[in-house]
């Protein structure tokens, strides 16, 4: 069962440019949409009204998404210096990040740092970037659900787990009975379609944010723009720019509902906004690789996702089933997920086996995301050191001061999660 949007990218991919060649296809320009649509998925997300309060099983799958999300990381740094000095001795200091970037952040986030660092002096990144990320979806969608039946077979023979239905088989709800609400309108039509309003709002975020990225481009160059440090934190900045766009959009979210208005957003046409991103950009990042770099660096990227992901399902599979929590199959399938593709990827691996979404999985799979995003914030912004180190004379300090930083608090946060999840044994 492979999601639509990644079967749609690996087509055009097939047929564009890169492949047969039977319609024109620009890297660029679908590097661009992922770029946009990136910021919308993350403003449209964060302008819905929270509809569930954590759990302590919410806490325990943020924590365990940080925990492997870190790692990943460790293990792209360690064998990206492996390379450099061996094999790839003028390899750029921050390559090792794209396990993390696309795997367990997704395509937005790995091509819109990587493109942030091709003005430093990294060829192709973006693009290496979306390569790494397409390679994700691999083990998400096709590794994970033959991950999926072999634990079936071998661990879970008595358990509740239904076949895969006809209708999921074939992605169409047939009875109109069965087919959900993508949400209300909350404008009258005869002033503003209710859509529209929603869509018009986070077009808004988008152009705060826009405006808010160039007055920090122009506030920086100011002080000195033949700095190469200064030009690095403004391409950082705008590589950034999810980051900003989701700050922005609790302000105004926190604004609407101070003056009363917070009847005008609606979850349901918002998350139909970011399903609909989402889906177009995890099409545009696939169809977007470029054939020629991607055999440029063929030996590195396969040995970072083969040994990143082989570590994924030994981390995710042992974690799990020592948690005491319930439901460890659904767990194990969300979370694998969800470090190899998107929360969407592991939301569906989740459906194969949870059809109606009736265990808890799920929703600590979604709101544990959420809980999860200001310790993975850290990880995602220490590229920072390594980047500042190639203006120095030793910069194997600044990148091994970095793994050091991070494989610290990585195990401080491995201590709070067996601390943490000893209430699940009791």
């Amino acid at each position: 069962m492979v999601p639509n949007n990644i079967l749609a990218g690996f087509i055009l991919l097939a047929v564009g440019s890169g492949g047969f060649g039977l319609i024109e296809t620009s890297s660029e320009r679908l590097g661009n949409y992922v770029y946009h649509l990136l910021a919308i998925v993350f403003i449209a997300m964060t302008l819905r009204k929270a509809e569930s309060k954590s759990s302590s099983s919410t806490v325990a799958m943020g924590l365990i998404m940080s925990l492997g999300t870190g790692i990943q990381l460790i293990i792209g740094l360690i064998l990206a210096y492996v390379f450099m000095q061996t094999l790839m001795p003028d390899l750029f200091p921050t390559f090792g990040y794209f396990l993390m970037l696309g795997f367990a952040q997704g395509p937005g986030q790995s091509y819109s740092l990587g493109k942030s660092w091709e003005a430093s002096g990294f060829a192709n990144a973006g693009d290496i970037g979306l390569t790494f990320a397409a390679i994700g979806y691999v083990w998400a969608a096709l590794i994970g659900v033959i991950i999926i039946y072999h634990l079936k077979k071998k661990y879970y023979q008595n358990s509740n787990i239904k076949e895969i239905s006809t209708q999921q088989q074939k992605g169409v709800i047939k009875e109109l009975k069965e087919q959900p609400c993508a949400g209300n309108l909350t404008t009258d039509t005869a002033a503003i379609d209710g859509f529209s309003f929603q869509i018009a709002t986070v077009i808004f975020v988008y152009a705060l944010t826009y405006l808010l990225l160039k007055s920090i481009e122009t506030g920086l160059l100011s002080i000195n723009d033949k700095s190469k440090m200064i030009h690095q934190l403004v391409n950082t900045a705008w590589g950034l720019h999810f980051i900003f766009a989701a700050l922005l959009a609790i302000l105004v979210k926190k604004i609407i509902y101070k003056f009363g208005w917070g009847n005008l957003l609606n979850n349901g046409l918002l998350t139909r906004i970011s399903g609909i991103s989402l889906d177009f950009m995890v099409t545009a990042s696939i169809a977007a690789i470029s054939i020629p770099v991607l055999m440029n660096y063929i030996g590195i990227i396969l040995t970072i996702t083969t040994v990143g992901g082989l570590f994924t399902i030994f981390f995710v599979f042992h974690e799990i089933r020592r948690s005491g929590m319930n439901h460890p199959f659904e767990r194990i399938a969300g979370l694998y997920g969800t470090l190899t593709g998107t929360l969407s990827s592991g939301l569906t691996l989740i459906r194969i086996l949870d059809k109606d979404f009736k265990t808890k999985a799920a929703h600590d799979q979604v709101f544990g995301a959420g809980i999860a995003a200001p310790f993975i914030a850290p990880l995602i912004l220490s590229f920072t050191v390594p980047l500042l180190g190639m203006n120095s004379s030793n910069p194997d300090i600044y990148y091994w001061s970095t793994v050091g930083g991070i494989s610290l608090y990585i195990s401080i946060l491995y201590i709070f999660w067996r601390r943490y999840i000893r209430r699940f044994k009791k």
